[in-house]
């Protein structure tokens, strides 16, 4: 029944809310604080059926026969997070925090860990959906292939970041052996103590599922490196346009008094434009300094869109900084936008650390001749 559902999923998030440590020495038959009967006991006792043709069955049936060595509860947690991911409105939240859980409990999370899909081929992953869609039951949410395939290359990057196997740091460290990087480490290293205060969309979010990070995280972690007086606070949200940005956000960052504060974010309409220059006036009224990037190559933002908050930004005191063109000419742009025709992948990402990380130290460097 529903209830029972409801009453299921219930002690499935009291369950993740506690201490896998505690988990863990009880699974080890250490001594622990974690108590079977009130959460996990209930669970097992709500006598839920899933069918044959459930997503988390179909998935465990397909992982378990590529990957015959794997624990049955290995295969059964990979399939579980899918099942999950694929009812999307789950993804940002409860499967995180699932995923910090199975990994804390020594679970893999995700398919390279057994050795499948190495790499997180896309065209594999189609593939996969080809074969599962079929054997799939009629559910709330898609589950064709490319909702199949989109579902698995997410768990990738989730799983790859959370264990930190494929993440921000690691392509920061990447980068830095790079010839581009290296050339501006120098100037990156002569930066003075700065604040710098990032509001943005997904395209700056590390949780971001097309990559294994975002632009931004990923020159934090050089800048961190590289230049720890350089301190960057992050301000996001999925999706966020200019009118949220001013509403959620706004306050907070300007009590963060930064130096230098950037904007990513959506402008669909009048009251965005509007609540866009409200927010560099009120940037620029406390001496910081305010960025925009030019076009980011956002599908969502049209180009008489781009022209009038470039206008704007100029109007109000922002610095419209120019990327637009480094991206649109990149031999990489065929690579740059993820299978849901939004946002992007990780070629994409680096490319523009790399134009941010130029913008801040070339900026520094000009202000030091100055």
């Amino acid at each position: 029944s529903a209830a029972v559902l409801e009453a299921a999923v219930t002690h499935q998030a009291a369950l993740i809310a506690t201490d896998p440590r505690q988990v863990a020495a009880w699974l080890a038959g250490a001594s622990s604080t974690f108590d079977q009967a009130r959460d996990l006991d209930p669970i097992l006792a709500a006598g839920i059926s899933i069918p044959d043709r459930a997503p988390v069955a179909v998935f465990s049936s397909w992982l378990a026969a590529r990957a015959p060595s794997a624990p049955t509860e290995h295969v059964r947690a990979i399939a579980n997070l899918h099942q999950m991911v694929l009812e999307v409105h789950r993804d940002g939240d409860l499967v995180q925090d699932l995923m910090h859980w199975y990994i804390a409990l020594g679970v893999p999370v995700y398919l390279g860990q057994l050795g499948v899909a190495d790499g997180g081929d896309e065209a594999f992953l189609l593939k996969m959906g080809e074969e599962l869609a079929p054997r799939t039951c009629a559910s709330p949410f898609a589950t064709d292939a490319a909702a199949w395939q989109i579902t698995s290359l997410k768990t990738w990057n989730w799983g790859g970041r959370h264990t930190g196997r494929r993440n921000g740091k690691v392509i920061a460290d990447e980068m830095r052996r790079e010839s581009a990087i290296q050339a501006l480490l120098p100037a990156i290293r002569a930066m003075p103590a700065q604040r710098i205060a990032v509001l943005g969309h997904s395209f700056t979010m590390a949780l971001n599922w097309s990559s294994p990070s975002a632009f931004v995280p990923i020159a934090t972690e050089i800048l961190a490196s590289e230049n720890p007086r350089v301190e960057v606070r992050q301000f996001q949200q999925g999706g966020l346009t200019a009118v949220r940005a001013e509403a959620i956000f706004l306050a907070e960052a300007l009590a963060y008094r930064p130096d230098l504060a950037a904007l990513v974010c959506l402008t669909k309409d009048d009251a965005d434009f509007a609540a866009l220059e409200r927010i560099i006036r009120a940037f620029v009224a406390q001496g910081s300094r305010f960025v925009v990037f030019d076009d980011l190559l956002v599908p969502l933002e049209a180009g008489t869109t781009l022209e009038r908050r470039n206008r704007i930004a100029k109007d109000a005191g922002a610095t419209v900084v120019a990327v637009g063109k480094d991206l649109v000419s990149s031999p990489l742009r065929p690579s740059f936008l993820s299978l849901d025709g939004i946002h992007m992948r990780e070629t994409y990402h680096r490319l523009m650390a790399r134009l941010w990380l130029g913008f801040l130290a070339n900026r520094s460097r000009a202000q030091a001749v100055s």
